[in-house]
């Protein structure tokens, strides 16, 4: 049975970045943009991180998607024969400032590739590394339940997320945005984010509902679809995919004198 990481804070502002399909040990990963972003949230005192899976390309020699010209340049010994570990540890050392600030990890297909095929789980050398609970398993999601509650305050104050890494074809014949949203409609929560797309996309869902005193009311929830930090891929350029922007999904949650706190999110540009 799956349970909840459950968050507790006390500020009046929360940021939750994304961070998601960095793929570092290829070629196309951008390390800069990573190394600015990891300095801008360190430097963010009501920021924290959700990691959402492929934090490292994880494809060994005996794949059938390995590409030698996507390898990260230059080429060490150590990055053929033990890829996944040394792609972790430099996946490590580039958001080493934000160690202590992830409140949740769960892994990617990539990371389950690896775990399955080499016995050897990246995402869960990154979450001991940089301090933050792992949630594993092939389900590659969680659910996180934050409590914003202001000392002695009478509101609870809770707001539900739930974060996935995703999924390929196959459950619907439509886009991104479809997928999405469908999966808004099935989660009971204030913010539903997925990642694996490499596209970003944020849209809010307003849905309708009765009150406890039978009078009609609103309620918006979030889609979000969490973009990469990556160039273009061999496996995107076969498929006339462009390089996706160099952009970051962040979630805002502000605290109300009642009720749940304000959510907003955004894509912003690195």
């Amino acid at each position: 049975m799956t349970k909840a990481i459950y968050i507790k804070r006390q500020s009046q502002v929360l940021r939750i970045y994304c961070i998601n399909d960095t793929h570092t040990g290829a070629v196309s990963s951008r390390e800069k943009e990573q190394a600015k972003l990891a300095a801008l949230i360190a430097d963010d005192s009501d920021g924290v991180i959700l990691g959402l899976g492929d934090y490292t390309e994880s494809i060994a020699l005996s794949d059938k998607r390995f590409d030698p010209s996507e390898l990260l340049r230059p080429i060490s010994p150590e990055h053929i024969s033990n890829p996944f570990y040394q792609q972790a540890l430099r996946f490590c050392k580039i958001w080493e400032p934000t160690r202590g600030k992830w409140i949740a990890l769960i892994p990617g297909n990539h990371e389950l590739t690896a775990l399955k095929r080499y016995h050897i789980d990246p995402a869960a050398i990154i979450a001991e590394r940089m301090g933050a609970p792992y949630v594993g398993g092939t389900a590659m999601s969680a659910w996180l339940r934050i409590s914003m509650r202001e000392s002695g305050g009478s509101s609870s104050g809770k707001v539900d997320i739930f974060g996935a890494h995703g999924w390929g074809a196959g459950e619907l014949r439509g886009g991104d945005a479809l997928k999405l949203q469908r999966l808004l409609w099935r989660k009971a929560a204030a913010v539903v984010i997925i990642a694996h797309t490499h596209r970003g996309m944020v849209f809010p869902e307003t849905v309708e509902f009765i009150n406890g005193s039978g009078h009609e009311c609103e309620e918006t929830r979030w889609g979000v679809i969490s973009p990469a930090l990556v160039g273009k891929h061999n496996y995107l350029a076969s498929h006339g995919g462009n390089a996706p922007s160099p952009c970051y999904a962040v979630i805002t949650l502000e605290r109300c004198r009642a009720g749940p706190p304000r959510i907003s999110a955004e894509l912003r540009s690195i």
